[in-house]
């Protein structure tokens, strides 16, 4: 079963959240799935779904926003996967593609026409799911940096 986010679901959300960008503050993470929930305005979030198990727990979510522009894209403005998440151990069952054409069809229903995505150069696993789901790549970037002494 796939459905927007509800009240009860921010502390599954924000765990899985947390697995996704470890790097982030778990808190922070917690508070913006809270905020999003109570209808405050949370960038990077205009759309939030999870997806149960056969267990009716969540198993995995897929966050959505609309961006003004998406590289590789030929519409403006574009909505853009900003966070796509299935649990290990419910991975394989189709539930992380069921999320994507959730997403799809809650872009169709407001009228546009691509969907943007993206994923670090070195995730594989991430390039192979979206390959699978029929994203094209359109473009790699490394970023560089140089401290100025």
């Amino acid at each position: 079963m796939i459905r927007p986010v509800e009240r009860n679901d921010v502390p599954a959300w924000a765990t899985m959240r947390a697995r996704l960008w470890p790097e982030a503050e778990a808190a922070a993470l917690t508070e913006e799935a809270r905020a999003f929930i109570d209808g405050r305005a949370v960038p990077g979030i205009d759309a939030a779904f999870i997806v149960e198990d056969d267990a009716a727990q969540a198993a995995g979510f897929l966050e959505l926003s609309v961006r003004a522009f998406s590289d590789g894209c030929d519409s403006m403005p574009v909505p853009h996967v900003e966070g796509w998440y299935v649990e290990p151990s419910a991975r394989g069952r189709g539930l992380g593609r069921n999320l994507l054409r959730r997403a799809e069809g809650w872009a169709r229903e407001r009228g546009f026409t691509e969907l943007a995505s993206d994923t670090g150069v070195d995730n594989e696993a991430s390039l192979r799911a979206h390959v699978h789901c029929g994203f094209a790549e359109v473009e790699r970037l490394i970023k560089f940096r140089k401290v100025l002494r």
